[in-house]
């Protein structure tokens, strides 16, 4: 008789535990702000445009977008490290970010290097969104 209950509360709990602890892993950013997007929108151009590198040396300014609607350019360099070849980027014109709610903030890391690296993208123009 026991065991016919527990069995069932078991499972149930094993279910209910991995997506409780999911959905609290992919909590989106109460505030987010303008370096933090533009510093993920770095890590994701690390991740796929340079084909798995490592950002680092990360020294960027964005202007604030406290507003849905506001824009704000950014300005600076990274670095990108892949099979211990470095290649130093810096930030063009086009490199800018855009509150799109009050809750997410879109980037667009344009990007050139300063000398080429094999294995490494000459420029980079990715856009994509923190929130």
């Amino acid at each position: 008789m026991i065991r016919s209950r527990l069995l069932p509360l078991a499972l149930a709990v094993s279910v209910l535990v991995p997506t409780i602890a999911a959905t609290a892993a992919h909590a989106a950013v109460k505030n987010p702000q303008a370096d933090q997007a533009f510093k993920k929108g770095i890590r994701d151009v690390a991740r796929l445009e340079g084909d798995g590198a490592t950002p680092s040396h990360i020294q960027i300014s964005c202007v604030a977008v406290p507003k849905v609607d506001d824009k704000g350019a950014c300005t600076g360099s990274f670095d990108l490290t892949k099979d211990g070849k470095t290649a130093h980027y810096v930030l063009t014109r086009k490199a800018r970010t855009f509150r799109i709610s009050p809750g997410a903030i879109e980037y667009r890391v344009a990007s050139k290097a300063t000398k080429k690296v094999a294995g490494l993208p000459g420029k980079t123009d990715l856009a994509g969104f923190l929130q």
